[in-house]
């Protein structure tokens, strides 16, 4: 799974994962959060953790819509669980859900990546394409420049303005 993809097609579509909160449970993670399309609240979206189904509050049709534009966009979702292959959900609530749960774990590392970014040089390097590898460097014309010079032909690109525009 291509997540910096993945975030690009949501976000193309105009969606976003907001107000995420999670809580430990004897039973195991309960989360929730909201779904904004173009900044109008969607819906909740939450799961209490007992191993039971993930709640979707957001309107069947608006969610089949959802899904064929993230699959236009070029959304995929992660078929592979601690090693087993899934099938492909063909209903597309349960595709939407799917890939909200897989979003909420996107914006976290998103997060990660925008933080990273203040201190790190995020960089896009062809013999390790699609990973990003992190220089230890705060992203200024010198940095970016020494890191050209260190890495030549290998660079594809440095990737911090791209992901805090995001």
């Amino acid at each position: 799974m291509d997540t910096y993809s993945n975030i690009k097609a949501y976000r193309g579509v105009g969606l976003d994962i907001k107000g995420y909160k999670e809580a430990e449970t004897s039973r195991g993670l309960a989360w929730s959060c909201k779904v904004y399309l173009h900044n109008k609240m969607l819906g909740l979206v939450s799961n209490n953790g007992d191993g039971g189904m993930t709640r979707v509050e957001i309107d069947p049709a608006l969610q089949t819509a959802l899904v064929a534009e993230l699959k236009a966009n070029g959304y995929q979702l992660q078929l592979t669980f601690q090693g087993l292959a899934m099938d492909e959900p063909t209903d597309a609530p349960e595709w939407f859900d799917m890939a909200i749960t897989q979003m909420v774990d996107e914006v976290a590392q998103l997060r990660r990546l925008k933080r990273l970014g203040k201190t790190h040089l995020i960089v896009l390097q062809h013999s390790s394409s699609p990973e990003f590898s992190f220089y230890k460097a705060a992203p200024t014309d010198s940095s970016v420049a020494r890191i050209r010079r260190q890495l030549g032909a290998d660079l594809a690109c440095i990737m911090n303005a791209e992901i805090t525009a995001l």
